[in-house]
């Protein structure tokens, strides 16, 4: 729809300045996003692809939504703000194509897990449920455990004794929650005089409540087993933050691709080489792009 321009915001901005202002309860909705997510809109339809198996997690914070595939040791992929376990799936058809298995699953209030609110905290509690339950009920063990942007920073704060060793695959790693948070919550359309209600809110909670949890104070003791993935052009985590970690932590390596932006990153190829390598795992015989990727999307 094209809205009607009178000088330099639009009538529809104006409008929803407006509500905004009249219209709390539905602000305060808008901005909860941010802080919790909550997943109001329809889960998209999700084509599984052969071999895969979708099933229910019951965690104490609620039902969790996850795909498997694969028989051997077992990544685990856990996605980030927004995302979903779906957007694993080519990574995870060729890990089972090299003789592993991978899990990813679906956080409280994203896609088709338990439709409910959910804190950073919460997504933590349920991701260290499930990471103790595989290592506990899988034979074959855990090989890597990989995390897209928020998603880093949960497998960092899980319980030590449950990742202690393992290798560390972070793409597109949000190092600085609250600068992320701050962003998130300036780019919705709200009235100023909210923004700057729900910013100091926010601020005010922030040391209590997830200054501790921040990747760059986390990370460093998992640093000689990390690699970590970062678009050089990433418009939602600056690469900055990883290269000047990784100068911090010599032993961390760093791929910096260029083109894939933030999402997408996740399945490049450069990406697939390094987590082969990363696995110790020097296969050349499975093309990623040319047969994984095209078999992914064309017949799922």
């Amino acid at each position: 729809m094209t809205s009607i321009k009178t000088g330099k915001v639009s009538f529809l901005s104006k409008l929803s300045l407006v509500w905004n202002r009249l219209m709390p309860s539905w602000a305060e909705k808008k901005i909860s996003s941010q802080l919790f997510w909550h997943n109001t809109k329809k889960p998209r339809d999700i084509n599984l692809p052969k071999r895969f198996k979708q099933r229910t997690l019951k965690t104490p914070e609620g039902k969790i939504n996850a795909y498997q595939v694969g028989k051997g040791p077992m990544v685990i992929f856990i996605h980030g703000w927004g995302g979903g376990a779906y957007q694993f799936f080519p990574l995870m058809r060729g890990l089972n194509e090299c003789g592993f298995s991978a899990l990813a699953f679906d956080h409280l209030g994203h896609e088709r897990s338990e439709n409910k609110q959910a804190s950073l905290q919460q997504l933590i509690s349920t991701s260290n449920f499930i990471i103790q339950s595989i290592k506990k009920n899988h034979p074959e063990g855990i090989a890597s455990v990989v995390g897209h942007d928020v998603g880093s920073l949960i497998i960092c704060n899980a319980r030590p004794t449950l990742i202690e060793g393992l290798p560390i695959f972070l793409i597109a790693p949000i190092f600085n929650y609250k600068l992320f948070f701050l962003r998130k919550l300036g780019q919705l359309n709200l009235h100023p005089d909210i923004l700057k209600k729900y910013a100091a809110r926010f601020i005010a909670e922030y040391p209590k409540q997830y200054a501790a949890l921040e990747l760059s104070r986390r990370l460093e003791k998992y640093s000689d087993v990390t690699v970590i993935a970062h678009d050089e052009n990433d418009d939602e985590s600056p690469v900055a933050d990883s290269v000047r970690f990784c100068k911090r932590f010599p032993m961390t390596k760093l791929i910096t691709p260029k083109g894939w932006g933030h999402s997408r990153i996740i399945n490049s190829e450069s990406v697939w080489q390094e987590l082969k390598s990363h696995l110790n795992y020097e296969d050349t015989t499975i093309n990623y792009s040319n047969i994984i990727l095209k078999d992914i999307n064309n017949n799922p």
